[in-house]
């Protein structure tokens, strides 16, 4: 049995498993085969993090940190709905007989914080601030670890703090994964995209309740198999409720001006409002605004503009080649407000 296999028999029960005869491998290039595994809503989530593992590993090999010098750039976005918020810092890490990930000290008011995400899409609540911190997992041998440095630093300030990240960890053997069959994956992926509209009607607000929790802590209580799967395909390695809280819109013409003025959330770190194509990519060198950046009316509020001009408040571009734009607004360690339902795409308008 391949070692994916073996890790998700032993630690999830709900996802239909693959067969044991595919051919196990370690790095990207090798991960689509016409003769590969077929990929299907329930085992998507387990294909497509062993996807971004391998990615990983393939540039950084196994517990080593792939430092991403720059803030995201429109050419260089791995997953769907990336962001120009922090800086980040991913590893894969064999967490087999014990690891450590020890993050430097910094500026008091900055923001540091380190996710890890296991073989099967499970998030873990973050960590926060300098430490030694150890790893752990529910299922296999490995952990994806993402770390999120503020975006306020200069290349400079965040490249000397990357540069103290430090991993220790006594076994070193890499992530294996089956071969899939990338057709039906990417069938598959496309699928699970255009559920997410559907979960905006329904549910509002709350449509992402659910996608990115831990089967051993009290978020196991909002998951769902469906969301579990669209969570994976539409924002991969997102963060627990209690960490951020992700506001996804539907899409808007990308030629008609929209507004949006509220009043400050108040997060524990800061909020940030991303806007995407209509395959969830940023199309633009400036594609977010964030409270860090934001001017604030004389009231206090905000207001955000998209696509209304340069000389509107907080304006972010949408002209795109898919003729629609649609946005993330996220908030980073997210208030009592925002956790008691404060949303504010409800209150974007086109304006004429």
């Amino acid at each position: 049995m391949n070692k994916l296999t073996l890790s998700i028999a032993l630690g999830v029960n709900i996802i239909a498993l693959p067969t044991l005869a595919a051919t196990e491998v370690t790095t990207l290039s090798d991960f689509f085969n016409d003769k590969g595994e077929v990929t299907t809503k329930d085992n998507y989530a387990v294909y497509e993090t062993a996807r971004q593992y391998l990615k990983v590993q393939q540039a950084a090999g196994v517990n080593k940190f792939q430092h991403k010098r720059v803030l995201t750039p429109t050419d260089q976005q791995p997953v769907v709905r990336m962001n120009r918020d922090t800086f980040y810092s991913m590893a894969v890490i064999n967490v087999s007989q014990g690891a450590t990930v020890t993050l430097p000290e910094i500026p008091e008011g900055k923001y540091m914080s380190m996710e890890v995400i296991t073989q099967d899409h499970r998030i873990q609540a973050m960590q926060y601030g300098a430490g030694t911190f150890d790893l752990s997992t529910h299922v296999g041998d490995h952990v994806y670890i993402i770390v999120r440095t503020d975006a306020t630093f200069t290349k400079e300030e965040v490249h000397a703090i990357q540069d103290k990240m430090r991993i220790d960890a006594k076994a070193t053997e890499p992530f294996f994964a089956p071969q899939v069959k990338k057709s039906t994956f990417e069938e598959v992926e496309r699928d699970l995209k255009t559920e997410m509209p559907v979960l905006l009607k329904r549910d509002g607000a709350q449509a992402t309740f659910g996608m990115f929790t831990d089967p051993n802590d009290q978020s196991k209580e909002l998951y769902t198999k469906e969301k579990y799967a669209v969570g994976a395909a539409i924002g991969w390695g997102g963060a627990q409720m209690q960490d951020n809280i992700y506001e996804v819109s539907g899409n808007y013409p990308a030629d008609v001006c929209h507004q949006a003025t509220f009043d400050d959330p108040k997060n524990q770190a800061f909020w940030s409002v991303t806007v995407y194509n209509k395959q969830g990519f940023m199309f633009d060198d400036v594609a977010n605004v964030s409270s860090n950046t934001a001017t604030k009316n004389a009231d206090g509020t905000y207001t955000v503009s998209f696509g209304c001009g340069d000389d509107a408040p907080n304006n972010i571009k949408t002209k795109n080649d898919s003729g629609v734009f649609n946005l993330a607004f996220r908030h980073y360690m997210p208030s009592q407000k925002v956790r008691d339902g404060f949303r504010v795409i409800p209150l974007l308008k086109a304006v004429k």
